[in-house]
């Protein structure tokens, strides 16, 4: 499948690989958050996290996306200034 077909649109309209790269990191995150500590039998018992652990992990992802969109602006600016 291709990932043209996974990418979410952002809020100016245009498909964004990097948001949807962040949606999916987020759900997924979310889910090991909430089954952490859990026996899912034939699984076994899921690794802990704790709160430290996902705060962490959550800041990392979304740094990934607001320097993705803080670069994105740069280049705007750039090219506005060089017109």
């Amino acid at each position: 499948m291709p990932l043209k077909n996974l990418s979410i649109k952002d809020s100016r309209g245009k498909e964004s690989k990097t948001l949807s790269f962040v949606f999916v990191s987020w759900v997924v995150l979310v889910f090991k958050f909430l089954v952490a500590g859990m026996t899912l039998g034939s699984l076994g018992t899921m690794s802990p996290m704790n709160a430290s652990d996902f705060g962490m992990a959550v800041g990392t992802i979304l740094a990934i996306w607001l320097g993705r969109e803080w670069t994105e602006k740069q280049i705007k600016k750039t090219d506005v200034s060089d017109a």
